[in-house]
């Protein structure tokens, strides 16, 4: 026990000399962070953790709390009165390995951590069950998913206007994972004053067209305060939502807003193609005033769709049900006779938009399901 003991600290010393040897922000010039009773604690969380506890070799160590800044992989964990770095265990990392179920602490996480008398740095080791779990594809065939947060309630979906069409793949595409996780999506505009009154109607119409009546939609302005009041309104106190768009949408900037001051640096736009570089290098949450909380992310340029079968299907009800009466079980829906899907929207029960992005996304999602590699697993 003597010599596992001297191990063990001589592992921890080696973890917070190599933390020490990384440039990360002070824990004293963080703002915003949330505290350990801002964010939701669920019997399932709470039981997990009693019964890991009652089966620790070092319960007198052992901590509840979340994962709420992830900086080069160095998480930061709050506990009940207390906030320090933290990585995960090598007995734990091994154990996710050869479970394959990819439970590596994520911003948003619940987690039994361990921190020794006398040492800066904590031990992460179990990340305790999730009631959701944001996640999107990395890679091409031989990818894997990749959680950018855990425990989220509600999803924003930032997209600009003013620069053009409104993408409304990408908002489809958003609440696709969005609703494969079982969170609610929220659509918001932001930047509405760069365009006119027919220019913001227009892109209006074209997103409620594709969302349909059960997604809300918030018009939004940093510059003129508008629609701020209603998104802090989705974001009650003891929630915790995800702000989800690509650099460049206003999303630091819409942060920014409902926090009240600078808190997140925010970049120029390029004129050529109305983007952004990345302005959010590491995932954080934070705490609105009054409210409850919000995680950020760097910017994705993509959100590829492999294994969201169930996503789809959520998002277009109307059209998973329609494709059951196709006479083909492989119909593609675009020219094969007797198509329940095509037969519903020349009836006026699916409008364009839907049907444009639901085609797109589901070939994309057939043909992403043919080229993975065997071996993984969706």
């Amino acid at each position: 026990m003597a010599k596992r003991g001297q191990r063990n600290q001589s592992m921890r010393k080696r973890r917070e000399n190599r933390a020490q040897q990384i440039t990360l922000p002070s824990i004293d010039a963080l703002r915003d962070l949330p505290a350990f009773e801002d964010l939701r604690l669920d019997d399932g969380q709470r039981s997990a953790f009693e019964g890991f506890l009652a089966a620790s070799e070092n319960a007198d160590e052992m901590h509840l709390g979340f994962v709420v800044r992830l900086d080069r992989g160095f998480p930061l964990v709050v506990t009940e009165g207390d906030v320090f770095r933290a990585e995960h265990a090598v007995s734990f990392a091994k154990q996710n390995a050869e479970k394959d179920d990819g439970l590596l602490p994520a911003v948003g996480d619940c987690v039994a951590v361990r921190r020794a008398p006398g040492h800066d740095m904590g031990v992460i080791e179990r990340v305790l069950p999730r009631r959701t779990s944001f996640e999107r594809w990395r890679g091409r065939a031989r990818g894997e998913k990749q959680v950018l947060a855990a425990n989220v309630d509600v999803i924003l979906i930032v997209q600009a206007l003013g620069g053009g069409d409104v993408l409304l793949d990408r908002v489809a595409r958003s609440l696709v994972l969005a609703n494969d996780c079982r969170t609610t999506p929220i659509v918001v505009l932001t930047k509405a004053d760069r365009c006119s009154e027919d220019e913001l109607n227009r892109d209006l119409d074209h997103v409620r067209a594709l969302v349909g009546e059960g997604v809300r939609v918030i018009v939004t302005s940093s510059a003129t305060g508008e629609g701020l009041e209603e998104v802090r309104s989705c974001v009650p106190r003891h929630t915790c939502a995800m702000i989800l768009g690509e650099s460049g949408a206003g999303k630091s900037t819409l942060l920014n807003e409902l926090l009240g001051h600078e808190a997140l640096a925010t970049g120029e736009v390029r004129e050529r193609d109305d983007r952004g570089r990345h302005t959010t290098v590491a995932r954080v949450m934070v705490k609105l005033p009054d409210g409850g909380t919000i995680a950020d992310a760097p910017g994705l340029r993509s959100l590829p769709l492999v294994g969201h079968e169930r996503g789809l299907a959520l998002t277009f009800p109307e059209i998973a049900q329609a494709a059951e009466e196709c006479r083909f079980r492989d119909c593609t829906h675009v020219h094969e006779p007797g198509c329940g899907v095509r037969a519903l929207h020349e009836a006026g029960g699916i409008s364009d938009e839907r049907l444009s992005c639901y085609l797109a996304l589901f070939e994309q999602m057939r043909a992403s399901a043919q080229s993975l590699d065997p071996d993984i697993v969706i």
